[in-house]
């Protein structure tokens, strides 16, 4: 049977009869050799192409077996994802229940001051406040120039507009306060305006400093030295002067800077309010 073979892939490789030469023969009936050209020869006929047709077949074979395992496979990692996704599910509910039972705690402690506070208003005889009024504005014009910052609004005195009312955006961000008020428009100056100053406080430690604008930046100055200031604390109107209400949101401490030989600190502020994508604004009247 080995002849055959031999003889065979002789002929078609290499057109060599090898009954006529017997040394050549033995070389080429050893298995190894002869398996080595029975694969050259597969190659070859590959990238000739000629079993084009025996792979189709044989693809035609396996793909609905292959498709099936496919599709197995699949829906076994479908069961194994939502498994763990079930494990997840099972942790966020336990990390959201403990989340939640914290909130409830703080509610009600915060009821408990609501409460305490109305009883220490009627002890001493505090009205309530009365409701903020918005009049809400479009922003028309602008001056961006280096130290000025200023906006144009569509409001005025006919609308209830007043000089110094204080502007702020959605949410209670504190964008500025109105500087000139005329018929039908008024001029808005910006919080980071270089001349701009607001009385502030940081609302986790109740610490007091001044917020002035500076080069379109915000800082935050006058702050004790003694005290410990944080990154990401906020920074919030005081409502001393009676300049601005109190709790408008300015922004969260983003640096620190202090100094030993100074008497005070201070703290970079980055805003919460986009200054540069802004459209309509309301004047708290």
């Amino acid at each position: 049977m080995s002849d055959n073979w031999f003889q065979i892939v002789g002929l078609l490789f290499f057109g060599i009869n090898y009954d006529r030469i017997s040394p050549v023969k033995k070389i080429f009936t050893h298995p190894f050799v002869l398996s080595l050209l029975i694969i050259l020869g597969l190659i070859l006929f590959n990238n000739l192409g000629w079993l084009n047709p025996i792979k189709n077949i044989f693809y035609s074979l396996i793909i609905p077996e292959e498709k099936i395992f496919y599709q197995v496979s699949g829906q076994i990692n479908k069961a194994i994802n939502f498994i763990s996704s079930i494990n997840q599910l099972d942790r966020e509910n336990e990390r959201l229940r403990q989340e939640n039972q914290g909130l409830l705690e703080q509610i009600v402690q915060l009821q408990e001051v609501s409460r305490e506070n109305e009883f220490l208003k009627k002890q001493i005889g505090l009205s309530e406040p009365e409701p903020k009024e918005l009049v809400l504005a479009n922003i028309v014009g602008q001056d961006s120039s280096n130290l000025r910052r200023y906006f144009l609004i569509n409001k005025g005195t006919k609308h209830g507009v007043k000089e110094k009312a204080a502007v702020i955006t959605a949410g209670n961000l504190l964008v500025g306060r109105v500087t000139e008020a005329a018929d039908s428009f008024a001029k808005v100056q910006l919080v980071i305006d270089s001349s701009s100053r607001v009385n502030a406080l940081i609302q986790e430690s109740g610490i007091t400093g001044l917020v002035k604008g500076e080069q379109g930046n915000l800082i935050i100055d006058l702050l004790p030295q003694s005290e410990i200031i944080e990154e990401e604390q906020t920074v919030v109107t005081s409502g001393l002067a009676g300049e601005f209400p109190s709790g408008l949101l300015i922004g969260r401490v983003e640096k620190i800077i202090s100094s030993d030989v100074q008497i005070s600190q201070m703290a970079r502020i980055r805003p919460v309010v986009d200054f540069n994508n802004l459209s309509r604004v309301f004047v708290i009247r």
